[in-house]
């Protein structure tokens, strides 16, 4: 019994250390297809990466609202360098005293959300590493007449060197943003995030696939 307890324990080592290398190599190829420009590959890995956030459990002391935000991303455009997605935001609302308050306007939902988003994109994507993203944050209403309308309340840009000298966790989402190139809609104005985009939808840096190139 205790050889045969030996032969299963040094099996199940062998087969966990066979996975992992098995594994290291798969990410190595896949970075490499990647960083050559195989931008149907970079999508595959970006949307896989964002479904996977979506099927996580909200992290302690996120609000319902930036949850939600955050799990409604969409990517616009991303190409090896840049990245760019959009989110839905709404207000923050929640049960007080068995009523539901709005306690926080969308636009602070957007500007944290935009904040978080960004982080999540350079560096939560496992598969790549873009050196600019750009996160826009829209909300939707009900007009007068019963349609309903979807205004960009804000559009921020950030490179990664700019990134890497953000204080995240120590400055409001506000105060982060304004050290970005960020532009949001004040009273009476309007927010075109194509307006000085990073990358717009068809426009990117075009490579043929690589060798493998599908994830």
């Amino acid at each position: 019994m205790i050889v045969l307890g030996v032969i299963v324990v040094v099996l199940l080592t062998a087969a966990i250390g066979f996975a992992i290398v098995s594994s290291a190599f798969s990410q190595r190829h896949w970075k490499k297809v990647i960083a050559q420009g195989d931008r149907a590959t970079l999508l595959a890995a970006l949307e896989e990466a964002l479904e996977t956030f979506r099927g996580m459990r909200p992290p302690r002391g996120i609000t319902p609202a930036d949850w939600r935000g955050l799990q409604s991303s969409v990517v616009v455009a991303a190409d090896r360098d840049r990245c760019r997605v959009s989110v839905l935001v709404e207000p923050d609302s929640r049960v007080v005293g068995g009523e539901r308050v709005d306690v926080g306007p969308a636009e602070d939902v957007a500007r944290r959300v935009a904040v978080k988003m960004a982080d999540r994109l350079l560096y939560e994507i496992p598969l790549a590493r873009f050196e600019a993203v750009q996160v826009d944050a829209y909300t939707e209403y009900r007009s007068p007449d019963g349609q309903t309308q979807t205004d960009c309340l804000l559009t921020t840009q950030v490179t990664r060197d700019l990134a890497n000298e953000t204080e995240w966790d120590e400055e409001a989402a506000a105060a982060i943003l304004a050290t970005w190139h960020t532009r949001e809609r004040a009273a009476g104005t309007v927010i075109n995030p194509e307006a000085g985009a990073l990358i717009g939808p068809g426009e990117f840096d075009e490579a043929p696939p690589a060798e493998g190139g599908t994830l």
